[in-house]
């Protein structure tokens, strides 16, 4: 764990992992690109979070089917008709952080996957149709912009503070696929939807 100093409001940033990519500042929201060994790079003020009811609270432990975790952060997308929250958690074994998707009352563990072969372009896919992602058949079953609506607590990757991005939803042999169209990069993400009893929480 690092110790480092909120240039904004002078707080204190506990770095948590070594996975970490960006951290909030929980006094002020100030949001920060961890660039390196001992740096931080300011990216922008993120929106206060209205608390929802939710099981999960950042430093949160608990159980997802055994497996010890702790939450490290809360990300908030919103798009015209609601929104949807993931929080990054981290798994005592050490390995690299995944994601927990709440999106009414249902949860699923998401995994990132590397993109290993073209897509089509966000404005080509249709609701409906299936597309071919990493050799796998992914019936589309939802499509919409959405944007980041605040944020709390520290996550493994960057994500942008302004703009809309395109997002896909599916499903694929037994697992639910999700797909981000940032500007610069296509997010591919594999998940395990949970039964409610299987996500203990300490």
């Amino acid at each position: 764990m690092k110790s480092m100093t909120c240039s904004n409001c002078g707080a204190p940033l506990q770095i948590e992992n070594q996975f970490i990519r960006t951290v909030t500042c929980a006094f002020c929201g100030t949001n920060y690109v961890v660039s390196g060994s001992d740096s931080l790079d300011v990216t922008g003020q993120s929106a206060t979070l209205a608390d929802y009811p939710s099981r999960l609270k950042v430093g949160m432990t608990g159980e997802i089917r055994g497996r010890a975790f702790t939450v490290l952060g809360r990300i908030r997308y919103v798009y015209d008709d609601g929104f949807w929250e993931e929080w990054q958690i981290t798994w005592q074994d050490g390995a690299p952080p995944d994601w927990l998707e709440e999106d009414e009352g249902y949860w699923t563990v998401y995994r990132r996957e590397r993109v290993k072969s073209a897509l089509p372009a966000y404005d080509a896919v249709k609701v409906g149709s299936s597309i071919s992602v990493n050799n796998r058949s992914v019936f589309i079953t939802e499509k919409r912009r959405a944007r980041v609506g605040g944020s709390e607590g520290q996550f493994s990757s960057v994500f942008p503070l302004k703009g809309t991005f395109g997002y896909l939803q599916g499903g694929a042999d037994n697992a639910s696929v999700g797909i981000n169209y940032w500007d610069d990069e296509i997010e591919l993400s594999i998940g395990d939807d949970l039964e409610h009893h299987e996500l203990v929480l300490r």
